[in-house]
C-alpha cells in the first residue's frame, strides 16, 4: 500500500509539474498560436479602379457582391419559430434554387446543429442582398438575426466584348491589356480587419469597422472612342464573317497625338465558329506585311537619292527572275513601261524591285541602315504588355540569302506588327514626325486628374518633306486610280496602300493569305490614321487586299468623318466660307480629270478632253509626245488622234 500511495503521489507531481510547465512556461505562446489559428487580422481586399473611354462610357468596373452566411447559434427559438414560415417562403421567391419548405428545412437543421457560418446565398447584388436581410428571421441587428454579409468585388465590362481583349483581365493565373499594364494604378491598397476562424477556412469578422480602411484604386481614362470602337468592330466582324476568314484587327489612331481611338481584335473559335476578341492581333501578331511595305521601301530610294517616282521602268513581261526566283506582278503580262511611282499606285512588285534592286544589290547594308532610321526595327512602346520586336534581317545572318534584298522591296522576309505598320504610316499622315501610340488619356482619383496623356515624339522627322510629298500624293492616287480605286468616294479623300501577302508560302498544305490596308484620311488635311488586316480569308470568296480590307478602311473612315462635328460658323462668315468652298471643289475637281487623263495617256488612250482649256489641253499632250494640230478658239469641243498628231477642234 506504501508503495502504491507513492507511486500515485510521484504521478501526481509528475502531471502537477507538467501542468506548470505548459500552462506557465509555454502558456503565453501557445495561447498566441491558438489565438493565431483562431483570431486574426486579415486582409480585406480594396476596390478595383475603373477604366473609362475618352468619352466618358465605363469600360470596366468592380461591382460589389455579396455573400451572406447565418450564425444560427445567436438566434432565440422563439425568434425562429415565429419568422421561419415566412422567412422560408421569402427565401424561396428571391433564392429560388430551394422551394420554401426546403428553406425551412434547412433553417431548422443549422439552428439546432447550431452553426455559426451556415451559407445562405452566393454572389448577391446589393439590392437583392437588402431583400433577403428584410426578411423577418434575418431582419435588424446582426447579434439578434445572426445574419453575416461579406463584401468583395468581381470585374464587370458593361460595354460587352466591345474591346475586350485591349481592356484585358488581372488574375493569378494570367494577365492582358490595359487591366495589366496599369494594375499597380488600378488594385489600390488592402484594409485589415480581425476575423474568426469557424473551421473549414471559413472566417468571420468579428466587428463591422477596419483596424485599417482600405484605400480604393484610382481610375484610369484610356483614350478609346466607344462609338469608333463600336464602328470599328461591327465593320471588321461583317468582313470576317462575309469571307470567313480566321481573325482580323482594325486600328485607328489620331493623326497629332498617336492616340490610339479604337483597337478591334476579332478570331474565330474552334468550337463553334463565332467571331470574339480571343488575342491581341494588333499588339502581338507579326507577319510580313506584304506591299503595305512597298511605300518604305520607295521612301528609302527616295532618301537616299537613287530614285525619282518619274523614273521609267518596264514592268513586261510581269515577271523578273533573280537567282533562279521570280517576282511575279499580280497582273499578267505586268503594266508595260510606267513611272515608278506608277508602280507603287499599281503595286507592281517588278516594277519597284527592277527600280530598287539596281541600286542596293552590291550595298544592302545601306538599305538596312535606313530602315533602322525610319524607326521599322523599334517597337511602339504602347502601354500593353506583349508587343513583339519588328524583325528585320542583316547581311551574313543565317536568313539572309541571295533573295533576301529584293523580297523585302516588296514586304517579305521583313516582319512587323499591324500597330508598327500603322505607327509608321501615321508618320507620313503626320509630315515626318513619328508619335508614340498611346492608350491611356489619364489616371483619375476622386474625380480629380492626377496624369494625363503628353504626346511622346519617336522620331521628328523620319524623312524630307519633299520625299514625304511625293509619297502622300502616291497614296492619294492609289485610292484615286491605283488599286484601291473602289473604295474612292467624292464624300472623302482618303489615301493608303493595300497589300495582299502569302502567308506560309513555303508549305502548300498550309499557304493562305493575309489583306491589309493602311492610310489616312482625310487625304488633305490627315486627322486619322488606320490599318486593317484581314487573317486568311476564305480564298474562293476573295483574297486581295483592295476587296477584303480596304472596304473596311472606307467603312469606318465614312463613319468617323459621319460622327465628327464640323464648324457650323466659319471664321470667314459664310459668303467667304461658300467662295472657299467653291474654290477648293473646284480644284478638287481638275485634279481628278487631270489625274483621269493621265491614267488613260499612259495606257496609250486618248483621253475625255471635251470642255478643257485648249492651253491645258496642249501642255498635257505636248508632255507625252504627241503634236497638237488646232481648228477654231475657245475650249476643246472635239479630240481625234492619228499616231502621234491630235487634232482639237475647239468653239
Amino acid at each position: 500500500m506504501a508503495g502504491l500511495v507513492l507511486f500515485i503521489a510521484l504521478m501526481a507531481f509528475s502531471i502537477l509539474g507538467r501542468l506548470y510547465y505548459v500552462s506557465i512556461q509555454l502558456g503565453p505562446e501557445l495561447v498566441a498560436a491558438a489565438r493565431e489559428k483562431v483570431i486574426q487580422e486579415r486582409e480585406i481586399p480594396a476596390s478595383r479602379g475603373n477604366i473609362y473611354s475618352a468619352d466618358g462610357q465605363l469600360l470596366a468596373t468592380s461591382m460589389p457582391v455579396y455573400e451572406l452566411r447565418w450564425d444560427a447559434a445567436v438566434v432565440d427559438p422563439e425568434r425562429l419559430k415565429a419568422a421561419l414560415t415566412e422567412t422560408a417562403k421569402s427565401l424561396a421567391l428571391l433564392l429560388p434554387e430551394k422551394s420554401a419548405a426546403e428553406w425551412s428545412t434547412y433553417l431548422r437543421q443549422q439552428h439546432s446543429g447550431k452553426r455559426r457560418y451556415a451559407l445562405i446565398a452566393k454572389n448577391l447584388s446589393y439590392s437583392h442582398y437588402r431583400k433577403v436581410a428584410q426578411t423577418p428571421l434575418f431582419a435588424g441587428s446582426k447579434f439578434k438575426s445572426g445574419l453575416i454579409a461579406e463584401e468583395r468585388f468581381t470585374r464587370l465590362m458593361p460595354l460587352g466584348d466591345l474591346a475586350e481583349r485591349t481592356i484585358g483581365y488581372q488574375r493569378p493565373d494570367a494577365t492582358a491589356g490595359l487591366e495589366a499594364s496599369f494594375h499597380e494604378t488600378l488594385r489600390g491598397h488592402n484594409g485589415k480587419r480581425w476575423m474568426q476562424n469557424l473551421g473549414g477556412n471559413q472566417w468571420k469578422p468579428m466587428e463591422s469597422s477596419y483596424t485599417q480602411d482600405p484605400s480604393n484604386g484610382q481610375d484610369i481614362i484610356t483614350t478609346l472612342d466607344s462609338r469608333m470602337q463600336d464602328a470599328a468592330h461591327r465593320a471588321l466582324l461583317h468582313t470576317l464573317k462575309k469571307y470567313k476568314a480566321d481573325h482580323g484587327c482594325v486600328i485607328l489612331m489620331e493623326v497629332k497625338t498617336g492616340k490610339i481611338r479604337a483597337m478591334a481584335n476579332l478570331g474565330r473559335t474552334p468550337e463553334d465558329s463565332v467571331y470574339r476578341e480571343l488575342r491581341n492581333y494588333a499588339v502581338w501578331e507579326k507577319t510580313e506585311p506584304g506591299s503595305t511595305f512597298k511605300v518604305a521601301a520607295l521612301l528609302i530610294g527616295l532618301e537616299d537619292g537613287v530614285v525619282d517616282t518619274a523614273d521609267i521602268v518596264d514592268t513586261s513581261p510581269g515577271v523578273y527572275t533573280i537567282y533562279g526566283r521570280n517576282v511575279n506582278d499580280s497582273h499578267k503580262g505586268g503594266y508595260g513601261r510606267i513611272s515608278l511611282g506608277r508602280a507603287l499606285e499599281l503595286s507592281s512588285n517588278t516594277g519597284i524591285v527592277k527600280a530598287l534592286y539596281a541600286q542596293y544589290a552590291k550595298k544592302p547594308e545601306a538599305f538596312i541602315d535606313r530602315m533602322y532610321q525610319l524607326g521599322l526595327a523599334d517597337r511602339s512602346g504602347v502601354q500593353i504588355k506583349g508587343e513583339s520586336y519588328p524583325h528585320i534581317p542583316k547581311p551574313g545572318e543565317k536568313d539572309w540569302f541571295g533573295t533576301t534584298l529584293p523580297w523585302m522591296f516588296f514586304g517579305y522576309g521583313v516582319q512587323s506588327t499591324p500597330l508598327q505598320t500603322l505607327t509608321f504610316y501615321n508618320a507620313i499622315a503626320n509630315e515626318g514626325e513619328m508619335v508614340a501610340p498611346s492608350l491611356w488619356e489619364a489616371t483619375r482619383d476622386r474625380g480629380t486628374i492626377i496624369a494625363q496623356h503628353e504626346t511622346e515624339v519617336l522620331h521628328p522627322a523620319i524623312a524630307s518633306k519633299e520625299n514625304l510629298h511625293q509619297i502622300q500624293d502616291l497614296l492619294e492616287k492609289v485610292v484615286i486610280r491605283g488599286t484601291a480605286k473602289n473604295i474612292y468616294t467624292d464624300s472623302l479623300s482618303m489615301a493608303g496602300k493595300t497589300g495582299t501577302c502569302q502567308l506560309n508560302y513555303w508549305d502548300p498544305a498550309n499557304m493562305g493569305y493575309q489583306a491589309s490596308f493602311a492610310g489616312y484620311f482625310p487625304a488633305d488635311n490627315p486627322q486619322y490614321s488606320c490599318i486593317v488586316v484581314i487573317n486568311r480569308p476564305m480564298r474562293s470568296m476573295g483574297f486581295y487586299a483592295n476587296v477584303v480590307a480596304a472596304p473596311v478602311f472606307r467603312d469606318l473612315a465614312m463613319a468617323v468623318y459621319r460622327m465628327t462635328p464640323e464648324i457650323t460658323s466659319p471664321a470667314d462668315g459664310y459668303w467667304g466660307d461658300g467662295l472657299l468652298q467653291a474654290h477648293s471643289n473646284g480644284e478638287r475637281q481638275q485634279k481628278q480629270r487631270t489625274d483621269a487623263a493621265l491614267k488613260a495617256l499612259e495606257n496609250g488612250v486618248l483621253p475625255d478632253l471635251e470642255g478643257w482649256p485648249a492651253n491645258e489641253a496642249i501642255a498635257l499632250l505636248e508632255s507625252h509626245g504627241y503634236t497638237v494640230k488646232l481648228r477654231g478658239n475657245g475650249r476643246v469641243k472635239k479630240a481625234s488622234k492619228q499616231n502621234k498628231t491630235v487634232e482639237l477642234d475647239l468653239g
